[in-house]
């Protein structure tokens, strides 16, 4: 892992992760935690900087779309503790609910063309709800 890499990464421990991970238990009012798998990023200075905003941040955009009501609200809290972000060398981007853990996995430095919006990522977790 490069100086850049290592910027990036105590920019985001520091600075937005945070603010994201607030503003998701606050849509959801749960207390959701988010964690970013940041091995996977270390050497990739592309996916740091798309991690925030096509990763986490659709994140948060597909749970408003989700606790859009109470039922919702009520399938996140019973549902969702946790949230892994994980950056993919290549492959499809998914989304995964399995014993309350939500995974992401993309392709983080091929930009939006490998990674889910938050609309397929609200409808698939929809769906696993």
């Amino acid at each position: 892992m490069g100086l850049i890499e290592k910027r990036l990464i105590k920019e985001a421990k520091e600075s937005w992760l945070p603010g994201e991970q607030k503003d998701i238990q606050d849509v959801a009012g749960a207390p959701i935690v988010v964690d970013v798998d940041w091995p996977t990023f270390e050497t990739d200075e592309a996916a740091l900087k798309n991690v925030q905003h096509l990763g986490v941040r659709k994140l948060a955009n597909a749970f408003r779309v989700i606790c859009v009501d109470e039922l919702g609200k009520e399938a996140v809290r019973d549902g969702v503790k946790r949230i892994v972000v994980t950056n993919q060398k290549e492959g499809a981007p998914s989304v995964v609910l399995d014993n309350s853990v939500v995974t992401l996995a993309c392709v983080f430095a091929k930009g939006s063309d490998g990674c889910l919006t938050d609309l397929e990522i609200a409808k698939i977790l929809t769906r696993a709800l």
